[in-house]
């Protein structure tokens, strides 16, 4: 199935709050190298948001090959588990402006959902997504909630 833009209950998800209860979430993050190879990186629920329901933004370390991929290109795929499906959300990126008062200074970019395909099997479910454990949970969340914030702008 493909839809459009995210549905109320992936706006919510996505929308960067109750971060300590999505610490263990993880995403993966497609973009495609110079050389046409696909490249795979991870992202947290601490660097993303859900702006509208067909708008997104993304913060990613500053020089990695996650982000020159995305300025030389402009796309990405974000893969995501949620509520038993895996979405596969088609992204068109841009670079935003570099924040100068920023803590944990990020790439950011706006993407534009182009569209999101969302695969379901009718004979078994999902029942779990790319999961992980923070090794210091107190300043990776302070991390993602002033990242969320940086996003925000």
């Amino acid at each position: 199935m493909e839809i459009k833009q995210l549905d109320a209950e992936l706006l919510e998800w996505l929308g960067g709050s109750d971060l300590e209860s999505k610490q263990h979430e993880a995403m993966q993050l497609l973009t495609v190298t110079g050389g046409q190879w696909p490249h795979l990186a991870m992202i947290s629920m601490g660097e993303v948001i859900a702006i509208s329901p067909d708008c997104l933004r993304l913060a990613l370390w500053q020089g990695t090959q996650t982000s020159m991929n995305m300025m030389e290109t402009g796309k990405a795929t974000l893969i995501a588990v949620h509520g038993q499906r895996i979405l596969h959300i088609r992204l068109e990126v841009r670079l935003l402006p570099e924040l100068g008062d920023t803590i944990h200074p990020r790439d950011r970019y706006e993407c534009n959902i182009l569209h999101i395909r969302i695969d379901q099997a009718p004979y078994a479910e999902i029942t779990s997504g790319i999961t992980f454990q923070l090794k210091d949970q107190t300043g990776a969340l302070a991390r993602w909630n002033a990242t969320i914030e940086d996003l925000r702008k």
